[in-house]
């Protein structure tokens, strides 16, 4: 950073007030992945300073790695408005993979490929949840909502263990159109 002085930007944040950001940014950076793949990513780091509950600044520390072109018109845009939505999104899911009913844990065993297939059947199992949830199919059972999101994963497991279903009608399901529509508001 320190040999391109001339990637920096200042901003000051409308809407948190002392609060200040420093960028710099470096482009073209080459990075051999482990399958020997050469990579060209651009890097950016903010230094942000705001105040502690106490009044005194302090200095956080953030950086991020892009394929992005990198100006001063868009640096601070990127990380604020993708690097650092991208990251909640991302925590928050995990969070709820954690402690929602999911239960993430490391590791659920030794065997790398076995950690993959749980992992992304847990992604699979997130996905369809989230769209149970935010979706209108459950609005008639559910006219109320149903509380937490624990909730609907316990009558979910319920549902599918009091389940009585003809093979011939599990198929005929499979004949029939669907929409699944969500809940925007």
């Amino acid at each position: 950073m320190p040999l391109l002085p001339q990637n920096y930007k200042k901003v000051s944040l409308e809407e948190k007030e002392q609060i200040t950001q420093e960028y710099h940014w470096a482009e073209n950076l080459t990075y051999t992945d482990s399958q020997n793949i050469q990579h060209s990513l651009n890097l950016i780091e903010c230094l942000e300073h705001q105040p502690d509950p106490d009044g005194q600044i302090q200095d956080i520390h953030y950086k991020w790695l892009t394929n992005f072109t990198l100006t001063s018109y868009n640096v601070d845009r990127l990380a604020n408005q993708g690097a650092r939505l991208r990251w909640k999104i991302e925590n928050e899911g995990f969070n709820v993979q954690k402690h929602g009913g999911l239960n993430l844990e490391h590791p659920y065993s030794a065997d790398p490929t076995a950690n993959k297939v749980l992992y992304l059947l847990l992604q699979l199992a997130y996905t369809l949840f989230q769209l149970m949830e935010k979706g209108n199919l459950l609005q008639k059972v559910f006219p109320n909502g149903w509380g937490a999101a624990k909730n609907l994963a316990f009558f979910l497991l319920e549902a599918w263990r009091n389940l009585v279903i003809s093979a011939a009608k599990l198929l005929r399901l499979s004949d029939g159109n669907f929409q699944i529509r969500f809940n925007t508001s």
